[in-house]
């Protein structure tokens, strides 16, 4: 087995698959374990090799661009001369401690809508992502989405990508017939639709423990996708909702013109179906991060600050009455309120009402005082996020950043608002 290549020092093989052997490495200078990707020998068939060439070369081509929370990220790429003589290529990725989606498709493993939902809302959040640096994916299938432990997930396998402006020459004909579009079949252009729809497969595959598209050759297989409209989820799995089915369905439609018209489109769709509607049962990472992605609070936010916002945060679905701060106790937790109202009282005096997309109690992140000096109660039922301020502090210099901004504009508005307040109460006090 190979020991080190370039700076890194190979501990053991990960996995081998179509176009290489995965290794895990140290990083010695990163002070991290990575997983490194080394390349298989190139085919001797000139067609075969000038394909795995491009491969290596689109990751290579995305090292330090494609950094998303739900995307494996493409650390370095290196090319050494082995004491045999032979070259090798390979490729050094984050390491992610988990397995391919494709487990969670057998029948007897599948997983609940609402988990589904959550996994499908992810992916097609890293989509959007390289699909806004011109980069279409073409292979996404369930082998090329890592699940860990806690379903979060990570995209992987970027080498059969298109990408705009690239300077070599991209290879048709490639990706898994099985989850091919229409377009992509027929070797046709294709845009991001191409991975909409593959996505609509996975997702179909994943509520029902088959694959959408059914054939004994790989032509009949084609032909499927071509041709047939597979069942409605439901009826192969009693359960699914009919808002769900009518979701795959529109994202597995054969002209790409019937699909979403947008990543955002879509993650919009599955958000609606995530929702806030559930009572008290616990909220999913992807069902948060939905419902925070519609905050006013967070719309600067970038989609990596917001999942490190919301990975800290604690919901809860507070009962009309129920008490979320009280005057003169201890708290360095602050809110945002996700849905509902809030009422702020000091010693009994109503001075605020505070309603969804609104924040309350970051006080104690501004001053770094604990001591409250007002109560916040819940009005009507009300879900909020809260967070605590040493959370925050460990936080990433740049979602630091967010969250100060953030807090900044909702002092500002409430100071014009008491500006306004004071002038109607005396007119006069607005003068200058």
């Amino acid at each position: 087995m190979l020991e080190r290549l370039g700076k890194y020092e190979l501990k053991g093989v990960l996995g081998k698959g179509a176009t290489g052997t995965v290794y895990r490495a140290a990083d010695p200078f990163g002070q991290r374990e990575v997983a490194l990707k080394v390349m298989q020998e190139l085919s001797t068939d000139p067609n075969e090799a000038r394909k795995l060439l491009r491969f290596f070369q689109n990751e290579a081509a995305l090292a330090g661009k494609l950094r998303h929370p739900h995307i494996v990220s493409i650390l370095d790429a290196g090319v050494e001369r082995a004491p045999n003589g032979e070259t090798l290529r390979y490729l050094v990725m984050e390491l992610v401690e988990g397995e391919a989606l494709t487990r969670y498709c057998q029948p007897g493993a599948l997983l609940d809508p609402v988990a589904v939902l959550g996994i499908a809302y992810k992916c097609c959040k890293a989509l959007e992502f390289a699909n806004g640096l011109g980069v279409v994916h073409r292979d996404i299938k369930p082998a090329n989405i890592l699940v860990r432990s806690d379903l979060d997930i990570k995209v992987s396998d970027f080498g059969a990508a298109q990408l705009a402006h690239a300077q070599v020459t991209q290879v048709s004909g490639v990706g898994s017939p099985a989850y091919m579009s229409p377009e992509q079949v027929r070797d046709e252009e294709i845009d991001f639709r191409s991975d909409m729809f593959s996505l609509g497969g996975v997702l179909y595959h994943l509520l029902t423990g088959v694959r959408p598209f059914q054939g004994a050759t790989t032509f009949e297989l084609t032909e499927a996708i071509v041709a047939s409209s597979p069942p409605p989820p439901s009826q192969l799995r009693p359960g699914v909702p009919a808002a769900l089915d009518d979701l795959v369905l529109r994202a597995l439609a054969k002209r790409r013109e019937e699909r979403f018209s947008s990543w955002s489109e879509l993650a919009a769709a599955l958000g609606d179906l995530l929702g806030l509607g559930r009572g008290g049962a616990a909220l999913t990472d992807a069902e948060k991060f939905a419902a925070a992605r519609r905050l006013r609070f967070f719309h600067d936010f970038s989609d990596g600050e917001l999942w490190e916002a919301v990975r800290i945060s604690h919901w809860h679905n507070y009962p009309a009455g129920e008490e979320l701060i009280r005057e003169g106790t201890q708290d360095e937790h602050f809110y945002v309120v996700a849905s509902g109202l809030l009422k702020v009282t000091q010693r009994g005096k109503l001075i605020n009402a505070v309603s969804p997309g609104e924040c309350i109690g970051e006080m104690a992140y501004a001053r770094r005082d604990s001591q409250r000096n007002a109560t916040v109660t819940a009005v009507e039922p009300s879900w909020a996020m809260r967070l605590s301020v040493g959370e925050v502090d460990r936080l990433s210099d740049s979602a630091r950043a967010r969250f100060t901004s953030a807090f900044l504009a909702s002092m500002a508005e409430r100071l014009a608002l008491l500006g306004e307040r004071l002038v109607a109460m005396d007119p006069k006090a607005g003068l200058v």
